[in-house]
């Protein structure tokens, strides 16, 4: 470790408590959902439904507060990007239960659909 850096107290356990797990998404996404936060969330939502039983139909629940761990993104930012995603038919979301909970679905055809017509258009 650079001496330099233990002098300001930067150890190889603060760097391993800083930089915890990364937070990737898939670049492509960008175009076809409107920007990166949408993007990411995705990303996301494909990451998770990767490891459903099939039973679950595509469904899983997440709460604001588990979407802020894994994403880093803002309750706002989830808002903007969840209506962004339900407008293009990319994701679905339904409430249920009571207290009303919040499930999504990640629609892989209409994905799909939208990198198909974004290579279309850029190949143009």
């Amino acid at each position: 470790m650079n001496a330099r850096l233990e002098g300001l107290g930067i150890t190889p356990q603060v760097l391993l408590d800083v930089f915890d797990t990364p937070v990737s998404f898939h670049r492509c996404l960008v175009a076809v959902t409107g920007g990166v936060t949408s993007a990411l969330m995705l990303s996301q939502a494909i990451w998770t439904t990767q490891s459903l039983d099939p039973s679950a139909d595509g469904w899983f629940s997440r709460s604001q507060e588990q979407w802020t761990q894994e994403t880093g993104l803002s309750r706002w930012e989830q808002e903007t990007a969840r209506r962004a995603l339900r407008r293009s038919g990319l994701l679905e979301e339904r409430r249920v239960g009571m207290p009303a909970k919040l499930w999504f679905r990640v629609r892989p055809d209409a994905v799909w659909r939208a990198l198909q017509a974004h290579a279309g258009a850029s190949c143009r």
